[in-house]
């Protein structure tokens, strides 16, 4: 479990370097009743300093150490106390607890400038958690948030390797590399094509997704980037296996005006007539219509939705690609439940 990111972890790349920062112990924040962890009388606010002499760097570490047998742990209680505790379990049993944050070694946040970025468009004065700009790749395995792939080390490419940590969930936006690294107002943006190219030596999957701005990123160039990213899905091992395709969002809070347009209703509809094209053409190729719509193309445009079947398996519903549908089919299966409920109880 994880709660919401606090600001006062949170740490740039260049801030991390700099300082040489460790994880700071795993804070409990709760333990699973009957569970291992309170037999062994772990308390919400004892500190995890460390499991068989690795400290954890943030959940993922942790999910990974506590698979052992036999574990040698170091706990801080509120007290202040040191306990060092030693116990054997079963092979990948859990200890049933949850903790304060998911990274202990604070949040990654992002290093690029985009225009578009929702968080430079909210208005101030709100909680801070809302103002961090997450471009971390362990929150992106770990809860399917986007990530960029530019502020990576090589330290950090090797882990997701030994790990396997995927599928990751990346922003592309655009696979031209000028294109891309424009939209991102940063060099090393451009090599998207190499990074998804080790992706797929390794066997390491992604779901993509583009937020188009008019007249940027759309027309030949959106069609230029889904051809790109689909043939990584036709190898033998499918490497990207969706895109998302989302229009861009501007609020009257954003800090400058850099030119970008609002996607406007005959926009939406010339959208939604390139991408479902394009969704025949993969389809063929590859076996899947590929490329989704979010629902906001179909509202703005004044269209219906498509059927629940052209989602497929439903893999960008969390980006606001086919929530709607499912929505209505979950209404619709209620209103049938309830409907029978009805009458069943008229005729008693």
């Amino acid at each position: 479990m994880w709660n919401e990111p606090s600001s006062g972890i949170a740490v740039s790349i260049k801030d991390a370097q700099a300082s040489n920062q460790k994880p700071v112990p795993a804070v409990v924040a709760s333990v699973e009743p009957f569970s291992i962890g309170e037999d062994l009388g772990f308390e919400p606010g004892d500190q995890l300093l460390s499991i068989n002499g690795v400290r954890p760097r943030d959940l993922i570490d942790y999910q990974y150490l506590i698979v052992e047998e036999e574990l040698h742990l170091e706990v801080l209680d509120s007290n202040g106390e040191l306990h060092v505790i030693d116990c054997e379990k079963d092979l990948d049993v859990g200890l049933g607890l949850s903790f304060t944050e998911a990274l202990f070694d604070g949040l990654r946040q992002c290093n690029n400038n985009c225009p578009f970025c929702f968080i430079d468009q909210q208005p101030e004065g709100k909680r801070k958690s809302l103002y961090l700009k997450d471009d971390d790749y362990r929150l992106s395995f770990l809860y399917g948030s986007y990530l960029t792939l530019t502020n990576l080390k090589n330290s950090d490419w090797e882990r997701i390797e030994k790990q396997r940590l995927s599928p990751l969930f990346v922003s592309v936006h655009a696979t031209d590399p000028t294109l891309r690294s424009h939209l991102l107002r940063n060099k090393l943006a451009s090599n998207l094509l190499e990074q998804l190219r080790w992706f797929q030596k390794r066997e390491l999957q992604i779901h993509a997704q583009v937020v188009v701005c008019p007249g940027i990123n759309d027309g030949k160039a959106l069609a230029k980037t889904l051809r790109d990213l689909a043939k990584f899905k036709t190898d033998r091992f499918p490497t990207v296996i969706s895109t998302a395709v989302v229009p861009v969002g501007l609020t009257r809070f954003r800090p400058i005006d850099d030119g970008l347009k609002p996607v406007s209703s005959v926009c939406a509809k010339k959208i939604i007539k390139q991408v479902e094209s394009l969704q025949k053409e993969f389809l063929e190729n590859v076996g899947s219509r590929f490329a989704w719509l979010a629902d906001e193309w179909y509202l703005l445009a004044g269209k219906q939705l498509p059927e629940r079947f052209a989602y497929e398996d439903m893999p960008q519903q969390e980006n606001g690609v086919g929530s709607i549908r499912s929505f209505l089919e979950a209404m619709d299966e209620e209103t049938k439940k309830t409907t029978l409920k009805i009458r069943k109880t008229s005729k008693l």
